[in-house]
């Protein structure tokens, strides 16, 4: 392993350390990017794929995890005993918009700002659980621009399964991993909030997965514009990413998913969020 990869990786566990961000959150100068850009969605959307694709241009500044690994002010499911089911602690996850939230925010944008340089143009977030609190973030982070991912809820209900460990968690009565319904019901609900929060908010752009990974050139230029920022390269796109662990040209992996699905646990996903796929279209096919 290359002596630059060690360092990425150890700077980036000391990141996510308590006591650093307590630190940071007293003497750092919070960030103060031209713009905060969010990438919210279910998981295994796609989510990791878009932040690699956008963290290429030149002016905008990734951060290097998860922002609620960098923090100690944004919960995540996993911190209530569920893995990848904020769905489940709703009320644990969503952050209200109060007195509080000026505070608040000041804080994460010190901790953050360890993460990132200087003086960032815009600066790029993505944690899932964002999903569930986008008036916040709309609140906190000025301006605030969401870029929505939407993936075929049989694959991201697949995936959720089959990337989870409720043992892990405390969650014996489970065993080796979650029922499929219980996935379908985390993808169900992360757009039924998303659908109630759309309206109050003033940046936001929904794409999908599908059309993502069919020409991502042109939803990349579709983004850009929406950010207001210069087009990323022509060449952006062209050659392979590493996401959780697979190494692969950008492509639809809907096929491979949903082929790992019984009929039965299709009937399931088709119980549990029925119409919310019937109104993006989707279909186990």
């Amino acid at each position: 392993m290359r002596m630059t990869e060690l360092l990425r990786r150890a700077r980036k566990g000391l990141l996510k350390k308590r006591w650093l961000q307590q630190a940071s959150a007293r003497w750092a100068t919070p960030v103060a990017p031209k713009r905060w850009i969010f990438i919210v969605g279910c998981y295994n959307s796609g989510t990791t794929l878009l932040r690699d694709l956008l963290g290429r241009h030149p002016q905008i500044s990734s951060l290097p995890s998860e922002g609620v690994r960098l923090t100690d002010q944004l919960p995540r499911p996993e911190d209530f005993g569920w893995q990848r089911l904020w769905c489940r602690c709703v009320d644990e996850v969503r952050i209200p918009v109060d007195a509080d939230t000026a505070l608040r925010s000041e804080r994460i944008r010190r901790q953050w700002a360890l993460a990132l340089p200087t003086a960032p143009v815009s600066v790029l977030e993505k944690s899932i659980a964002n999903t569930a609190r986008l008036p916040f973030l709309q609140a906190g982070f000025t301006p605030a621009y969401f870029i929505y991912l939407v993936r075929n809820g049989f694959a991201v209900a697949e995936g959720i399964r089959r990337k989870t460990d409720p043992r892990r968690y405390g969650h014996d009565e489970f065993g080796d991993s979650y029922p499929i319904d219980l996935c379908a019901e985390q993808w169900r609900v992360s757009h039924d909030v998303v659908a109630a929060d759309q309206a109050n908010l003033k940046h936001f752009l929904q794409i999908t997965y599908e059309e993502l990974t069919a020409d991502p050139d042109q939803v990349l230029a579709q983004i850009t514009q929406f950010l207001q920022l210069p087009a990323l390269g022509a060449d952006a796109a062209a050659d392979t990413f590493r996401v959780h662990g697979v190494v692969s040209p950008i492509r639809n992996m809907n096929a491979e998913s949903i082929a790992r699905l019984t009929p039965e646990q299709i009937g399931a996903i088709r119980q549990t969020a029925g119409p919310v796929l019937e109104r993006f279209g989707y279909e186990p096919e």
